[in-house]
């Protein structure tokens, strides 16, 4: 097996890293298609300042418009959203330039079809489908450098059992299982300072108080 990874890396670095990329208008409607949310929020905010500013003046709305962003960002729900949509866009795109710096292409450029992609509790789930010359192991053999391109704990992928040609890959951006908060024992702070400790777990030092712990 570990015979069969150094075949397809070796095959990878050889290629010529050319894209396959449609040209005129199909590459125009490609990007559009990949950018459509980021295109949507400027619209909607281009068009929210006009009719503000056609009713308040050009002032005010600027105004308004950033005390609804700067209320956004302080609330903690509304900035847990925003992260969680910044994450999910990010992934996107960086994963789509992990796999074309990385050559996971066909011999011919192509790179993997995105078909959908999704927040979960611990970053982003991306379906992908393969083309002919491309398999589930090639992506395996770049989780490193795609969990670099993606900025995230871990990247994961898992080829469906009945079609091979779709992908699943997982980012990995967060652990629900990690402690938040981290309570140092007693000893450390005797320890820190160098006093001698007794089998019991106390500071022979007369001096040092009784340590505190507060909720």
């Amino acid at each position: 097996m570990a015979g069969r990874s150094e075949w397809r890396g070796l095959s990878r670095a050889l290629r010529s890293g050319r894209h396959h990329e449609a040209s005129g208008w199909a590459a125009l409607a490609g990007w559009c298609w990949r950018h459509l949310p980021e295109l949507l929020l400027v619209l909607v905010v281009v068009m929210g300042w006009r009719w503000l500013s056609g009713l308040v003046g050009s002032l005010p709305a600027a105004l308004a418009l950033s005390t609804v962003l700067g209320g956004a960002l302080a609330w903690a729900a509304s900035r847990a959203a925003l992260l969680v949509v910044v994450g999910w866009r990010l992934t996107r795109h960086r994963l789509r330039a992990g796999l074309l710096e990385a050559r996971v292409t066909t011999p011919s450029g192509r790179l993997p079809v995105l078909l959908a992609s999704w927040p979960t509790s611990v970053g982003e789930r991306v379906w992908l489908w393969c083309p002919p010359g491309l398999s589930a192991e090639d992506l395996e053999d770049e989780t490193e450098r795609l969990r670099a391109a993606c900025i995230a704990r871990e990247v994961r992928v898992t080829r469906d059992v009945r079609w091979s040609a779709i992908v699943v890959v997982d980012v990995i951006r967060r652990d629900t299982l990690s402690a938040r908060r981290v309570i140092p024992a007693p000893i450390t702070r005797y320890v820190l300072a160098g006093d001698p400790v007794e089998g019991d777990g106390k500071s022979t030092n007369k001096e040092v108080k009784e340590v505190k712990i507060h909720g």
